[in-house]
């Protein structure tokens, strides 16, 4: 994740410093408001009070630089909204991924499918599907392109607020799942227990690729 950070970071950077500051609207825009609305979804459902959120600002120039925010308060005595702090964060790391995702099953669904096949491939499970890949549609092609970049250069950069809210939290979720996973071990589910913990990896790997693919893309893309 840190490294999704600092790569998303310094394409932002080099976006600003080639267009203005205000081209990161433009070109991130539709990233930026997944990446709030990532933030607002999880605070609500763990129970965060919201402050205030802005999804997108375009007056970038008088903002200090912000693109939008999600201001939450929570009950410091409630581990379960404290605990949430730890998915709160890295929301937009899964948000924008599953917006990548649902939009290349909708625009590009023959490069959908041939990522199912290698997710079943490394998870050695047996493959089916009734999505047509069909001719393709260069048309639909260039809007998935446009789309994912967008959401990649807007989406993906996690601030430093959102890490350091994210560490204590993570930690403490970390702690708690490995005493839980030691619990299980002890009273004979350890092969249950590697079964899922296999599948849940396989998917954190594959969101995390998915995410470092486009980022390095769209890096070299500005490097340009």
């Amino acid at each position: 994740m840190l490294g999704l950070t600092y790569i998303n970071r310094d394409s932002k950077a080099r976006l600003a410093a080639r267009l203005g500051p205000k081209s990161i609207v433009y070109v991130g825009g539709l990233g930026i408001i997944v990446h709030e609305l990532s933030h607002l979804l999880v605070a609500i459902i763990f129970g965060h009070h919201i402050n205030g959120f802005r999804l997108l600002i375009t007056d970038v120039e008088n903002s200090g630089g912000a693109l939008g925010y999600v201001n939450h308060s929570w009950n410091k005595k409630n581990y379960y909204q404290f605990m949430g702090n730890a998915l709160i964060g890295t929301a937009p790391i899964f948000g924008c991924t599953f917006v990548l995702l649902l939009l290349t099953r909708l625009l590009v669904p023959g490069i959908y499918q041939w990522g199912l096949q290698q997710m079943a491939g490394m998870l050695g499970l047996p493959f089916s599907t009734n999505i047509s890949g069909g001719p393709t549609n260069w048309l639909l092609v260039i809007v998935w392109d446009v789309l994912s970049i967008n959401i990649t250069i807007g989406g993906f950069d996690l601030s430093n607020a959102d890490l350091k809210s994210t560490v204590p939290s993570f930690v403490a979720l970390f702690v708690i799942t490995g005493l839980f996973l030691f619990l299980f071990v002890l009273f004979g589910q350890a092969a249950v227990i590697h079964h899922y913990l296999f599948i849940v990896l396989s998917w954190f790997i594959l969101v995390m690729v998915i995410s470092l693919i486009w980022s390095l893309l769209v890096n070299m893309l500005v490097r340009i």
